[in-house]
């Protein structure tokens, strides 16, 4: 997967959060900390698209959108 593909596919987790009600940092970060899907909401495709990305580079990206 290129990263325009990762990115794509982490704005829609993002916003399909957003949309369900969630912060999708903290929901992520739960994610990453636990490995429990459940974090990530399915509206949207949210939880199957979210088990596509790398979790290392996941890491990064939400360092980054953070900073």
């Amino acid at each position: 997967m290129n990263h325009g593909e990762f990115e794509c596919i982490l704005t829609d987790i993002i916003s399909s959060l957003k949309s369900a009600g969630y912060d999708p940092y903290e929901q992520i970060t739960g994610y990453l900390q636990t490995g429990n899907d459940l974090f990530i909401t399915r509206f949207g495709g949210a939880r199957e698209k979210i088990r596509q990305l790398d979790k290392r580079e996941l890491e990064r990206c939400l360092e980054d959108k953070r900073s």
